[in-house]
């Protein structure tokens, strides 16, 4: 089923991330923005973020930001083991389901984390903030 024909994984989505927070110093929530994407660009994500040209950012793999949730989950004891599995079924559904996966890491102290996702040629995109001193 297509994002246009009745928004079918974009409400999957919304249900991966409701109540899942990204453990940092500020724990913030998984959002799916209200934002829509059209190119995915660079440009384009520093302009829907409200960030300057030349703020940093970097694209990482999926993989690397799965080891680095599980490493930040260790110290959260058995509410970090709930935590660490409930990012896998995420990403493990993000990996199933979109043509492709692409993961921005945007800023410096306070880093936008954006995931976005392709599927049937229509862009899906998650996204929290780290903030790492």
């Amino acid at each position: 089923m297509s994002v246009e024909n009745g928004h079918f994984p974009l409400m999957q989505l919304k249900r991966y991330v409701d109540g899942l927070w990204l453990p940092s110093e500020t724990e913030a929530p998984w959002t799916v923005p209200t934002w829509e994407l059209a190119t995915g660009s660079e440009t384009e994500l520093l302009r829907v973020l409200r960030r300057g040209s030349k703020t940093p950012i970097a694209e990482i793999s999926l993989d690397e930001l799965r080891a680095h949730v599980q490493q930040r989950c260790h110290s959260y004891g058995a509410a970090g083991r709930s935590l660490s599995q409930q990012h896998q079924d995420l990403f493990d559904w993000l990996q199933q389901t979109c043509d492709r996966v692409q993961v921005f890491r945007v800023g410096t102290v306070t880093i936008d984390i954006v995931v976005i996702g392709i599927i049937d040629n229509h862009y899906v995109a998650l996204q929290t903030q780290s903030v790492e001193t």
